[in-house]
């Protein structure tokens, strides 16, 4: 049976990492602090890094069959599209974002230095009875800096295109869940993060990417594979989750602490669809390892994995999800043993997939 990661170990270094990941700004196309945070693990790790022309962070160790296990970097942002002479900004949306999560929230604006903004939107005061029943447009929004005008926001380097992120602090609650900022796909990036510590001699040339650009088109990801040409790739993402009183578990079957989720079939099977034959190997590994695990069928939504398969003349892909409530949300949820659970399994895969078929 495969050694799996030291439970005790891996939570720590799971929460450390996540923590820090999580706090870090890492907008779609301007992953730079995400990245350096990477880069700087993993060549502690012993792996060669590089990171490509969209920045996608690429390591890599070991020879042989190509393993590539792929974690998106990027979080659902703002863009500034317009300052008025007042000095408030205009924004739109970067990634599915609703538009009920946003309002009054605290932002960073990534300007020439990191300028704190909040979220404005108009008072229920001023509300007629009809705009009370419904959710603020987000054109309706705003976000303030501070700025006595349109020439000092200028002076401070805001301008059209700038990036927005949001903030929040990571916490820990009861029963095993963790709240943060971007934990869509900040814990696929600590997943890789324990990946790189722990397989020490890869049998396989193992690549670990951080990817860019995910929740606008999954376009990083293809890149990265487009280069790498792997024998096999895995994206490691967050997935729905059930339990909450919103969501029922005939809708979402994934529920909190049973395990990482297979992905089968992604956005109604306009992404990625899993071959049959993957799965049971996949299944067999998990019970090899006595790791508890779950699937999904999703209408709708897709990982890096529905990029990664059409690469060129295809590729053997396959997705693994960690369950999560609140996505696309300032604070997303998830359970630290799914987490775990999910790099067990993720180093099953990479250490026995020379014996695949």
């Amino acid at each position: 049976m495969l050694k799996l990661i030291k439970k005790g170990w891996l939570a720590m270094k799971l929460k450390q990492y996540l923590k820090e990941l999580s706090e870090l700004h890492a907008p779609t196309g301007e992953e730079r602090e995400v990245a350096e945070y990477m880069e700087k693990h993993f060549k502690r790790a012993g792996f060669k890094v590089r990171r490509d022309v969209l920045g996608n962070v690429h390591a890599v160790k070991g020879r042989g069959k190509k393993v590539m296990v792929a974690a998106h970097m990027d979080e659902v942002s703002l863009a500034v599209s317009s300052i008025t002479k007042e000095g408030f900004l205009r924004f739109v949306k970067v990634g599915g974002l609703y538009n009920a999560t946003i309002g009054t929230r605290r932002v960073t604006v990534h300007a020439k230095k990191m300028i704190p903004g909040i979220i404005g939107m108009k008072a229920p005061h001023l509300m007629k009875k009809e705009d009370l029943q419904k959710v603020q447009e987000h054109e309706e929004m705003y976000i303030d800096v501070g700025a006595k005008d349109e020439a000092e926001a200028g002076k401070w380097g805001i301008r059209p295109g700038t990036n927005v992120s949001f903030d929040a602090e990571f916490h820990e609650f009861p029963n095993h869940r963790i709240v943060g900022k971007a934990l869509d796909d900040r814990v696929g990036c600590a997943i890789l993060l324990v990946l790189a510590d722990e397989i020490s001699s890869p049998n396989c040339e193992l690549h670990l990417v951080g990817t860019v650009r995910e929740e606008t088109g999954l376009f990083g990801a293809g890149t990265a594979a487009y280069g790498v040409k792997p024998d096999f790739a895995i994206a490691v993402d967050v997935t729905l989750a059930c339990g909450s009183p919103d969501i029922t578990a005939e809708k979402v079957p994934a529920e909190f602490g049973k395990g990482p989720v297979i992905n089968v079939v992604e956005a109604s099977g306009r992404g990625l669809i899993m071959p049959h034959d993957l799965v049971e190997w996949i299944e067999k590994m998990a019970a090899k390892n006595k790791i508890n695990h779950q699937y999904e069928v999703a209408e709708m939504g897709a990982s890096d994995a529905s990029r990664m398969q059409y690469m060129e003349t295809g590729v053997l892909t396959a997705s693994i999800g960690v369950p999560s409530r609140y996505l696309h949300s300032i604070s997303e949820m998830i359970d630290l043993r799914d987490a775990e659970n999910a790099a067990n399994l993720l180093k099953a895969l990479v250490k026995e997939f020379k014996n695949y078929k």
